[in-house]
């Protein structure tokens, strides 16, 4: 069940109110006034979104065939856009408003470790990402929406992690480590 909980005073709302649907990964839109989530309730995830009232039926927004398990939904800025990834490593994104779906980019291995670290700058026209090079080591790369291209930003030469703009979408902070030595694979035989 996805439930909203107010952060003073009044009642838990039950937003789905559907036992025997999976239902995972609620996200609250930008402006508060709106939740995405996968639900399984047509026997596939799509992702739902309703208003955070509960009131009225979620939108329903099929991510594609073959069916697939997405995780992570993050909402653009001006919440007209949702990121997630897919079980396959691929980064995608929805516009709410027609149900479109675009690929952004896929991963080039697949770990347990499933993590979307997208992140959306303050416009909403870039998202930043990381993605492993064929060093097993991760690079960021940013994505344009307007260009429907992506650009690698750092050299590779360490393993770059969650990206995020700054407020005024000018910089891009990222962790990086040159001596994340074996452990950069997630298989440790060391």
């Amino acid at each position: 069940e996805i439930l909203t909980v107010p952060a003073m005073k009044g009642d838990v709302r039950d937003l789905t109110n559907t036992p025997g649907t999976a239902e995972r990964d609620p996200a609250w839109s930008p402006d508060g006034q709106r939740i995405a989530w996968f639900s399984d309730a047509s026997g596939e995830y799509a992702l739902h979104i309703a208003d955070q009232t509960g009131t009225g039926s979620p939108k329903v927004i099929n991510l594609g065939t073959p069916p697939s398990y997405f995780y992570a939904p993050r909402w653009s800025p001006d919440s007209s856009k949702i990121a997630y990834i897919d079980k396959h490593m691929t980064l995608w994104y929805v516009d709410v408003a027609s149900g479109a779906t675009v690929r952004v980019d896929a991963d080039r291995f697949e770990t347990p470790y499933i993590a979307n670290d997208a992140s959306w700058s303050p416009d909403g026209k870039w998202l930043a990402y990381t993605k492993y090079l064929p060093s097993a080591l991760r690079a960021v790369f940013v994505h344009s929406l307007d260009r429907k291209q992506s650009f690698q930003v750092t050299d590779g030469l360490s393993d770059a992690r969650s990206p995020v703009f700054d407020a005024g979408g000018k910089l891009l902070f990222f962790t990086a480590s040159t001596n994340v030595g074996p452990a950069s694979s997630w298989l440790d035989m060391s």
